[in-house]
């Protein structure tokens, strides 16, 4: 609970407060992004033939030889993949799309999850990732070993949490033992490709390192209130993000194809991570989309296998849709949900019924289901957003990347932070439980 403690603390400052005991040393939460994690970025795109797409997107931070490294990074990957891009004219859309998803972490780490990403016929054909953590005041590149010393006890917690966790990956399929083992030993830890996100740190995984065949990425999350103790002191400072506002953007309704990818662009743009509340009956439609999301590390959760309210199903039919939605999902990104949305917040019916997941409510809607009103619905968020929300968005509305680049980019000139579900409940020190309902990551916002 410390880190709700502190935010309510920073709330009350911000208001000319002072808990008794408490001291008025903390300071106020941002009101502007810090100037080195402010980050653009601009996508260049070449058709090659007829439906065959190249995208590059480069990121313009505060440090010009961040962005030329990066950029280098990102052509020396596409010309990597372009063996592998089928060239020629297609049917159906084909890209080839390598850029970073960027996170921010204290007053200057950013983190560059580097992707290259072809997709063709809806499906996943190839990826390939490499992450960088800068410090973009000084342009020092950031490794593993910076954040831990070489003797603390925080290599073992790694270690666990990649066994536990990849182990996981891809229910009823077997890792491959010894490849595992490699990726838990501690000098092969020290070398791992991670990410410094607002409330967790990631290690990235090809799935094909321990699970042959499978095309896709795996991420391990392993929560700052877990390891903060175990930092260096520069690590420790450089993951407080206490003064930032955080705030969960959630998607209903998808995967919507087009407009689903257009979201993902300006999510990328921002550096904006986002929780994707999935309709299980599209999951075979949009492989390529849900592996994108997945290689990102966006978090990808249930808005149950059908879509029908509850007088239209039974406790029986709600259960087989669970198993279902699962099933076909960890077919195609290994990981299972572990949260869901009940379609119109109805979830009476599943809470009564004990239907096992944390059931994810809102408190601030856009608004923008069937409205074409894109500055009624980015104004409204960008507005209204304040630390704890949980944003309802929908990404099957056509027009929802256009108003997810105002909302995202409004919100960051305020220096808030748009983060996973479980990035703001982990943030907030809130435990999300089975068969409970959850408004927001505040104090009351469980029902």
């Amino acid at each position: 609970m410390y880190g709700k403690l502190i935010k309510a603390v920073l709330c009350l400052l911000m208001l000319g407060v002072c808990l008794p005991g408490a001291g008025c040393a903390q300071e106020p939460f941002y009101t502007a992004m810090p100037e080195y994690l402010c980050v653009e970025q601009e996508t260049k795109t070449e058709e090659v033939a007829g439906n065959v797409f190249v995208l590059r997107t480069y990121p313009q931070t505060a440090n010009e030889q961040v962005n030329a490294f990066m950029q280098a990074l990102v052509d020396e990957m596409t010309q990597t993949a372009m063996p592998y891009l089928p060239m020629k004219t297609q049917k159906t859309p084909t890209y080839l799309d390598t850029g970073a998803v960027i996170t921010r972490s204290g007053t200057s780490w950013m983190s560059f999850l580097t992707l290259s990403e072809i997709s063709a016929s809806r499906e996943q054909i190839y990826v390939d990732a490499h992450t960088r953590v800068y410090d973009i005041e000084t342009g020092e590149r950031i490794a593993l070993t910076d954040v831990f010393d070489a003797d603390s006890e925080a290599w073992d917690v790694l270690s666990d949490a990649v066994r536990t966790q990849l182990s996981a990956a891809f229910p009823g399929e077997t890792p491959d033992a010894q490849q595992l083992d490699a990726l838990c030993a501690r000098e092969t830890l020290q070398t791992a490709d991670f990410t410094l996100g607002a409330a967790r740190l990631t290690l990235t995984y090809r799935a094909d390192a321990v699970y042959p065949g499978r095309q896709t990425l795996l991420h391990v999350h392993v929560y700052y209130p877990e390891i903060r103790p175990m930092m260096t002191e520069r690590a420790a400072a450089q993951t407080d993000n206490s003064r930032f506002q955080m705030i969960a953007l959630t998607f209903d309704d998808g995967g919507a194809r087009g407009s689903t990818r257009r979201v993902l662009d300006q999510l990328r743009r921002y550096g904006a991570q986002a929780t994707f509340f999935v309709v299980g009956y599209t999951i075979a439609n949009n492989h390529d989309i849900l592996a994108r999301q997945q290689d990102a590390a966006y978090s990808i959760q249930s808005h149950t296998y059908s879509h029908k309210y509850p007088g239209e199903l039974t406790q029986e039919q709600a259960f087989a849709d669970k198993e279902r939605f699962s099933r076909e999902l960890c077919e195609v990104i290994g990981v299972p949900p572990v949260m869901m949305r009940a379609p119109g917040g109805q979830d009476a019916f599943y809470v009564n019924r004990q239907i096992g997941y944390p059931i994810i409510q809102w408190s601030l809607a856009g608004g923008d289901s069937g409205n074409r009103d894109v500055a009624g619905i980015y104004k409204r968020v960008a507005r209204n957003a304040k630390d704890g929300d949980i944003v309802l968005l929908h990404d099957l509305n056509s027009l929802s990347g256009e108003y997810t680049r105002h909302i995202v980019r409004s919100l960051n000139e305020k220096g808030i932070l748009c983060v996973t579900m479980e990035e703001l409940f982990a943030d907030a020190g809130m435990p999300l439980e089975a068969n409970q309902s959850y408004y927001s990551a505040r104090p009351g916002g469980q029902k």
